[in-house]
């Protein structure tokens, strides 16, 4: 009987938590400059062209997740015998005049809906209309398959270094795997269970001298954890903590990176230092524009860290860890601010609280299947953990293409969940960094006033270390104005998918749609 690809427990935990108002797949906007005529590569054709090449080169892509009956197993991944690229891979076109606001009305409403998990758990967009003749393309795909690090794996085969591409891999015509038979997968879970507790079995009594070693390794590893337990202090009510909605308000950054070193080499640190010292700046922007006092308070925010090797690299799944960072939001000089995240996150570094993280997802993975799907079922709406998110991924530093046209910016989108209504995720590329800014449509309509604190917090980091401003980013849609919508109370209850988008019914006025076109019917291809 042939070996079942299973889903790890933190992959499945993944779809387990999943719900309609909270899915949880993670995204990147890329926006391209117009193309020139290369034969074969007509700009916006040659971005589909491009991607259906190379397809083959990530089976996963072609894949979806397969429940075990009974939910006795995690699922397994299985070839889709109905794969259909054109139900994948759409096409749309914002009105005029393609700017900020039509390109983001477009993509929050799309990054709000759920992927459908009867199919491979992604979907692309080539979205047309932007100004200058550019093109963008948002990509989403669930966390259940991807993390962040493997995220910039797969698009560097999906992008190029030369601007004319490479040539196509040949494979043969895709014809998928039978669908494993529902008592294969039934007697594949039971034998691997048995399996693995045979094997800690055996071990044991073969050479049962290692076991106190693995006892010392055990306490080690709790007192780790118990040092995490110290994280079950309630962090302080914010507006940024409320029950998430259904619908999602996005705001783009961008600043040079040379400006987050200049700072990082006048201060010490790190540029990792730089940018969370600056997302605490921008928080104490908000909260003073909200008219809440926050004086010496700090949020705990999640930093997710890779703990994947090179010899990882192209593995798909998540290798995820996390460190909780207590920063500091209060008004105060932005000196000091960069002095206590960087001494924040030494302090961290040193205790390796990462690893320790790490060790409680492996504890997770020894509950059974059926306990995750449960769980996942519960919802931690009124979790007081954490205040927010803020991802950091690194990228490459020099000029992408893709299908003949050059990657001028790139922006990650992370999901929101429980009641974290604002996740913050950046990443750098080709000298800039760039900030992706998800936060809910009804609790936070003022997303781009944090937008505009991280401008500013950049400005005040430089000014307070002494650091010679490098140049910035030129153009670029998140350089464009914005405008700041007035703070609102606090939103009194969740209002429903239904309500939200007006259905008949409802009781509801609808909300205001943007005119961008929206994604095609399953099979079709929309035009612009």
């Amino acid at each position: 009987m042939p070996t079942l690809d299973r889903l790890t427990a933190l992959d499945a935990t993944f779809l387990h938590y999943e719900h309609a108002h909270t899915p949880l797949h993670v995204a990147g906007l890329y926006i391209f400059e117009g193309t020139p005529d290369i034969p074969g590569r007509p700009g916006l054709g040659g971005l589909f062209q491009t991607i259906a090449e190379r397809l083959p080169e990530v089976p996963r892509y072609r894949q979806r997740a397969l429940p075990v009956p009974l939910g006795l197993g995690q699922p397994v991944w299985v070839d889709d015998p109905d794969f259909d690229l054109s139900y994948h891979l759409r096409r749309a076109a914002l009105p005029a005049p393609g700017g900020v606001t039509e390109l983001l009305d477009y993509v929050a409403r799309i990054h709000a809906r759920p992927l459908d998990h009867r199919r491979p758990l992604w979907e692309a967009y080539v979205i047309e209309g932007l100004a200058d003749g550019r093109l963008a393309l948002y990509n989403k795909t669930h966390h259940a398959m991807i993390d962040g690090i493997s995220g910039v794996d797969l698009a560097t085969i999906l992008l190029d270094r030369d601007p004319e591409g490479r040539r196509p891999t040949v494979t043969a015509p895709f014809r998928p795997a039978a669908l494993p038979a529902g008592t294969q997968m039934v007697a594949a879970t039971l034998r691997e269970g048995f399996g693995d507790l045979g094997r800690g079995v055996a071990g044991a009594v073969r050479r049962p001298w290692t076991v106190p070693g693995r006892m010392v390794g055990a306490v080690a590893g709790t007192t780790q954890i118990g040092r995490l337990l110290s994280l079950l202090r309630p962090v302080p009510e914010s507006p940024l903590n409320v029950p998430v909605g259904a619908a999602r308000r996005i705001s783009l950054v961008s600043i040079s990176l040379a400006r987050a070193k200049a700072v990082k080499n006048a201060s010490g640190g790190t540029v990792n230092d730089v940018v969370l010292a600056a997302v605490g700046e921008a928080f104490d922007h908000f909260l003073t524009h909200r008219g809440v006092a926050h004086q010496e308070q700090v949020y705990r925010v999640m930093v997710p860290v890779s703990v994947r090797d090179e010899t990882e690299r192209m593995a798909l799944g998540n290798r995820v860890a996390a460190m909780f960072v207590d920063l500091p939001v209060g008004s105060m000089p932005a000196r000091r601010r960069l002095a206590a995240v960087t001494h924040a996150m030494k302090d961290l570094k040193e205790r390796r609280q990462a690893v320790a993280a790490d060790r409680l997802i492996a504890l997770a993975g020894l509950a059974p299947a059926t306990l995750h799907g449960l769980a996942g079922r519960l919802e931690f709406t009124n979790q007081r953990l954490l205040n927010s998110v803020v991802s950091n991924v690194p990228g490459v530093q020099y000029p992408l293409y893709s299908g003949g046209a050059r990657l001028l910016e790139t922006y990650p989108l992370l999901p929101l969940t429980a009641n974290l209504g604002v996740i913050i995720c950046v990443t750098s590329y080709n000298g800039g960094l760039y900030f992706g800014i998800i936060g809910d449509y009804d609790a936070v309509p003022d997303v781009d006033v944090i937008g505009a604190g991280l401008r500013r917090g950049f400005e005040r980091l430089e000014r307070s270390v002494g650091a010679t401003r490098g140049q910035n980013l030129g153009g670029g849609y998140a350089s464009e104005a914005v405008t700041v919508v007035p703070a609102v109370g606090r939103r009194t209850r969740r209002r429903t998918n239904a309500a939200l988008n007006g259905s008949p019914g409802s009781g509801a006025t609808p909300r205001p749609q943007p005119a961008a076109a929206d994604g095609p019917a399953p099979g079709q291809t929309q035009q612009p």
